[in-house]
C-alpha cells in the first residue's frame, strides 16, 4: 500500500499493517536501486513516507512499542540486535518527528555488521513498527493501513509548505566565489554562472569544469518534492557530488547517513529570517528570504496579482507590497511563526511598511491605525502621510492577530504618544 500526502500526491514507498506477536505492526519496505523498466528507484521516497507515517500515528495518539529491522538478511539475529527504538514511546509526547525519524533510520546502518566494521551499512532497510493505536483492534489492521494512507483534512505540513526553494540559477549566483564541500569533505568552488552552465573548480580541475545548471535544478525539484534526496548518480546525475554540495547549503538542509543523503528539515525562524549567521553563505540565506517573501505575499493576497495595503487601504500590484510581520519574526515562538495568516500583513513599499517597522505607526485594540505626533515635521510629506493613515481601519486586525499588534504597541511603537 502507498500513502498520499496532504496535497493528494502518491508517494513512492510501500507499507502495510499486519498482526505480529499479538500486536498491530506497521511494515515499511526497503528502498533500493532502479530495476529494469522501472521509472524510478524502488521505494525512493522511503524517508518522507516514514516521516508522514510517524506524524499520522502521532495524531492518532499511537504508542510505539518497538521499532526493529525486519529484513530477511538479518532475521537470524535476535530482536535486541535488530532493535532501533525501544518502547513504549507515546508518540503524542514527541515534539520533533523528524528527530525520531532520523533515530530510526540512522540506527539501521549498524544492524547486521560485524563488530569493528568501519563502514555503515544500508539505512533504508525493511523495518517493523509494533504499535498500540487507540480505537484499532487486531482485526482492524487493514483499516489502520487505509486510514494512514489517506489525508484526513490535515493541512499541508509546514515542512512541505516551506519548500518553495530558490531556482538553481539564483542559488548558484549566490554561491559564486564561495567554497562549498561535498559529503566526503572535498572542496568545490562556483567560479561563474553563464547561460545554462556553471563552471566549478575542484581539486582535479583547478581551472574549472562546466556543469549543466539543469542538473542542479533537477536536484532542487526532487528535494522540494520529497524533503530528501540521495547523493548518488541515479538520483543527481554524474555530477552528483557537486549537486549534493549545493543542495546542502540551503537553510535547514544537511548531509546525513551513508550513502550520503541531503535532508531538508523545516527551517527555524533564525534560518528563514537570516538571524543565524552562515558566514560566507549569508547570500544563500538572502535567496531563501526573498523566496519566502514571494510565497507569503501570495498567501496573504489569496493568489491575486493586485491587493490592498493593510494600513493605507490603497491597491497596488503585488510586487509593490511586502509581507510585513506584525510581531518581529526574530522574537516569535515556533508556533507564532507558523501562524502565517495572522502573524503578517500586506504593507506597501510607498511608506507603510517602513513606518510600521520603525514604530511611527501602530494598530490599536479596535483595529485603528495610530501614529506618533508629527507637529515638529511642519508641512512635510511624512506629516501628510501620517495624517492620511491616522484612525484608518487596518484590514489585517482581528481577534487572532490582536496579540501580535499588542506586542508591536508595547515594544516598537512609542507608548503614550498620539496625535
Amino acid at each position: 500500500m502507498r500513502l498520499r500526502d496532504a496535497r493528494g500526491v502518491e508517494l513512492n514507498a510501500d507499507f502495510n499493517v499486519e498482526v505480529d506477536e499479538g500486536r498491530l505492526s506497521l511494515v515499511l519496505e526497503s528502498a533500493g536501486g532502479r530495476t529494469a523498466g522501472a521509472a524510478r528507484p524502488r521505494n525512493d521516497q522511503y524517508v518522507p513516507v516514514l516521516r508522514l507515517l510517524l506524524q499520522r500515528l502521532r495524531d492518532r495518539e499511537a504508542v510505539l512499542l518497538s521499532a526493529l529491522v525486519a529484513s530477511a538478511r538479518v532475521s537470524r539475529l535476535s530482536e535486541d540486535e535488530r532493535t532501533l527504538v525501544k518502547g513504549p514511546l507515546r508518540l503524542s509526547d514527541v515534539t520533533d518527528v523528524e528527530q525520531l525519524r532520523l533515530e530510526i533510520t540512522s540506527a539501521q546502518g549498524r544492524v547486521g555488521l560485524p563488530a569493528g566494521a568501519r563502514k555503515e551499512g544500508n539505512n533504508r532497510k525493511r523495518i517493523r513498527l509494533r504499535l498500540d493505536v487507540p480505537g484499532y483492534r487486531l482485526e482492524d489492521a487493514a483499516k489502520l493501513a487505509a486510514d494512514l494512507s489517506t489525508p484526513y483534512n490535515e493541512p499541508v505540513d509546514q515542512l512541505a509548505a516551506s519548500r518553495e526553494l530558490p531556482t538553481a540559477t539564483e542559488l548558484l549566483d549566490a554561491l559564486t566565489g564561495i567554497e562549498i564541500q561535498t559529503a566526503t569533505g572535498r572542496p568545490n568552488t562556483v567560479l561563474e554562472v553563464h547561460g545554462n552552465v556553471v563552471r566549478v573548480r575542484t581539486e582535479r580541475s583547478p581551472d574549472g569544469r562546466p556543469v549543466d545548471i539543469s542538473e542542479v535544478q533537477k536536484g532542487l525539484d526532487k528535494l522540494a518534492e520529497r524533503g530528501s534526496v540521495q547523493v548518488t548518480v541515479d538520483e543527481l546525475g554524474h555530477r552528483s557530488a557537486f549537486v549534493g554540495a549545493v543542495l546542502a547549503t540551503l537553510p535547514g538542509a544537511q548531509f546525513v547517513g551513508s550513502p550520503a543523503e541531503v535532508v531538508l528539515r523545516e527551517p527555524t525562524g533564525d534560518d528563514v529570517a537570516g538571524d543565524l549567521h552562515f558566514g560566507e553563505l549569508d547570500a544563500v540565506t538572502s535567496v531563501k528570504v526573498r523566496t519566502e517573501q514571494r510565497k507569503l505575499r501570495k498567501l496573504l493576497a489569496g493568489g491575486a496579482t493586485v491587493a490592498e495595503c493593510a494600513l493605507c487601504g490603497d491597491r497596488y500590484p503585488i510586487n509593490f507590497l511586502v509581507a510585513a510581520h506584525i510581531k518581529k519574526r526574530a522574537v516569535c515562538t515556533d508556533q507564532e511563526r507558523r501562524d502565517l495568516t495572522n502573524i503578517a500583513m500586506l504593507a506597501c513599499t510607498f511608506g507603510c511598511d517602513m513606518l510600521y517597522e520603525s514604530g511611527w505607526v501602530t494598530v490599536d485594540q479596535q483595529g485603528l491605525v495610530q501614529v506618533r505626533p508629527a507637529a515638529d515635521l511642519s508641512e512635510s510629506h511624512l506629516r501628510t502621510r501620517l495624517l492620511h493613515l491616522h484612525s484608518r481601519h487596518c484590514k489585517a486586525h482581528s481577534t487572532h492577530s490582536e496579540p501580535y499588534f499588542a506586542w508591536h504597541r508595547a515594544n516598537v511603537f512609542a507608548p503614550n504618544e498620539r496625535l
